[in-house]
């Protein structure tokens, strides 16, 4: 018993050690988004120079092809703009020169386009009725803009009529009237091709093509004329 007192006592008056505590790591400072980024751009700056110089010469080639086109296609309209005035004062020798000129230097613009109609125009005039049919089916062949899709192969039906081609002449005139976009031009494209069909001695397709522009383009100027053809052939 006094041994085992005496062994509390001496528990009680030993001092009690100090329990070991783990210290907790400092925290990691927080680092902010425009922080990471301007590390990110101080490791890679070569990388960035070079990403940014690639976008600087992109912008510079497109702005120069821009403006190439706009100084090509105005000079273009100039050049056309001088041809039509020959053409205006009677000079359609010169006037002719000119439109050709035109489409050969400046391929690729709407003025050049326009050159070649208004070329296929003046060969029609002077007779040159073969070269306007060779050079307006490559021009029909080579796709233009849809807008000019009417205006050639009503170009290429005169060409070919005037050749003595009628079959042919009204087939150019029924694709003029498929691509035009105005009920008038359509009507005066259907008019053409029903005279051309009559004249091959393809009368049912010249009634189909009178029987149209009755039907649907009465509004239209051609719509009393293909009245009295349609009249004429139906009896």
């Amino acid at each position: 018993m006094a041994g085992r007192a005496g062994s509390l006592k001496q528990t009680m008056d030993s001092p009690a050690k100090p329990s070991k505590t783990t210290s907790a790591a400092p925290a990691a400072p927080s680092v902010s988004r425009e922080e990471r980024l301007t590390a990110w751009l101080t490791a890679n700056a070569r990388f960035v120079a070079i990403g940014a110089a690639a976008v600087v010469l992109v912008v510079l080639v497109t702005w120069f092809m821009a403006a190439s086109g706009r100084r090509k296609a105005n000079f273009a309209r100039q050049a056309l703009e001088s041809a039509w005035g020959s053409a205006d004062a009677g000079n359609i020798p010169q006037a002719s020169a000119e439109l050709q000129r035109v489409a050969a230097t400046y391929r690729g613009t709407e003025a050049a386009v326009e050159a070649t109609l208004s070329l296929n125009q003046t060969r029609l005039i002077a007779g040159q009725n073969q070269l306007a049919v060779d050079d307006l089916r490559r021009f029909l062949q080579d796709r233009p803009p849809a807008r000019f899709v009417a205006s050639g192969n009503m170009l290429l039906g005169a060409a070919l009529e005037n050749l003595g081609k009628s079959g042919e002449a009204a087939e150019a005139y029924m694709a003029a009237s498929a691509a035009a976009e105005m009920s008038h031009t359509k009507a005066e494209a259907l008019l053409a091709a029903g005279r051309t069909y009559r004249a091959a001695g393809q009368n049912d397709k010249a009634i189909h093509a009178y029987r149209t522009v009755v039907d649907q383009h009465k509004e239209t100027a051609a719509f009393p004329i293909a009245e009295v053809r349609l009249g004429e052939l139906v009896k």
